[in-house]
């Protein structure tokens, strides 16, 4: 794919995602490599924009005004979501830098997948599709489909365990959640409405109808059993979300962090009031810290509710909740503010307890849509040395 300069795309004075505590008014310190890429979509553009290393090149074709993006479990490619299609970028080892040196560049897919009630979730190594009623999941690495005929689904199937021949997948039919063995009926759990689901690893967790659950997939010598659990103490909907085997949902106000414990199940660890006049929030890659963000500050939580940072946006005067957009890394955090036409890049020094900002820039555009930041999840993403 060959890129171009957007000039109506995000045009930033000189963001270095390097030197730490380098600003575009702060840029003395020593430098250090920071692996971040951003995807940005926006409200009156059907292009993207693509971010590294301050230069803000674009997907011209990409058909992508105000689109959802959703970054894989692994970091490495999105899904672009808008509402009939979704559109895919994966990662190439084909393109040098000016010194010679090849890195993967983000490229888009020529395969897309059309219909109406899209929606797209995280299984493992695999983005599940629904559109029109059936699941397609999509790898990761070579986007193409295998689209479920297991009746019609009302929220996208997971894919508990891919066989050469037949797998397991967990879908959900608006009466049931079913664990199918190709196209047998291995389990059976009422669902009718789901409100979010999160997979990562051999479990999965499931808000629907008010409660959550679990299931695991558990391999014994010739055969495997399936484990589907209430997981106690949670009575409402809840947004799930995982990194570094920890489950982190928000219910009404509340937070709850769902991990395994000793018997290999996983159970409620603990749950705290969401911090007052939150706007979004996030995990970060590596460890699961908690990301909470309001018009004026972002607030890092432990898992038992305890704050451990909190970082006042300075650049930022007169936000709404709807001017901000947030995307995570590996103990970094992004924040867009539209309202002031400012980036902040929010990170932890190895070794620190706390994390700070580590640059803030000025960006030209005021309609930024979404974002992801494409990294290596789980694995330290930049080293300081000062």
């Amino acid at each position: 794919m060959n890129w171009t300069i957007n000039s109506t795309a995000i045009l930033l004075s000189a963001l270095m995602l390097s030197a730490c505590g380098s600003s575009s008014s702060d840029n003395q310190g020593s430098e250090e490599e920071h692996e971040h890429s951003m995807l940005i979509s926006q409200q009156n553009t059907i292009s993207l924009s693509f971010l590294e290393e301050g230069e803000a090149e674009s997907l011209a074709d990409a058909a992508a005004n105000a689109a959802t993006l959703l970054l894989s479990n692994t970091g490495e490619q999105a899904a672009i979501i808008t509402a009939g299609s979704v559109a895919f970028l994966v990662s190439h080892d084909d393109e040098a830098d000016h010194e010679g040196e090849e890195h993967e560049v983000p490229q888009l897919s020529d395969f897309t997948l059309t219909g109406t009630r899209v929606k797209v979730v995280n299984t493992v190594g695999h983005f599940s599709v629904l559109a029109d009623g059936h699941t397609s999941f999509v790898p990761f690495n070579e986007p193409a489909a295998e689209t479920l005929s297991l009746g019609v689904e009302t929220h996208p199937a997971l894919l508990l365990e891919e066989g050469e021949t037949e797998s397991l997948t967990l879908v959900f039919n608006g009466t049931n959640a079913v664990v199918y063995e190709g196209e047998t009926a291995q389990d059976t759990k009422a669902c009718v409405t789901v409100d979010s689901v999160a997979h990562a690893g051999e479990f999965a967790v499931i808000s629907c109808d008010g409660s959550s659950f679990s299931v695991k997939v558990e391999e014994g010598e010739t055969d495997h059993t399936i484990v589907m659990a209430d997981i106690a103490g949670i009575n409402e909907s809840v947004e799930w979300s995982t990194r570094a085997g920890v489950f982190v949902g928000l219910g009404d106000n509340t937070f709850y962090v769902v991990e395994e414990n000793d018997a290999e199940a996983l159970i409620l660890e603990g749950s705290f009031a969401e911090p007052s006049g939150m706007c979004t929030w996030g995990i970060d890659s590596l460890h699961a810290d908690i990301f909470s963000l309001t018009t004026h500050e972002l607030n890092v939580l432990n898992h038992e509710g305890d704050t451990q940072s909190t970082l006042t946006l300075d650049e930022t005067q007169n936000a709404t909740c709807d001017d901000l957009t947030m995307t995570t890394a590996n103990q970094a955090v992004f924040v867009m503010d539209n309202s002031g036409t400012v980036l902040y890049e929010i990170d932890k020094e190895e070794g620190s307890a706390a994390y700070h900002i580590h640059g803030r820039e000025t960006l030209s555009i005021n309609d930024v849509a979404d974002a992801v930041v494409f990294h290596e999840v789980g694995s330290e993403s930049h080293d300081h040395e000062h």
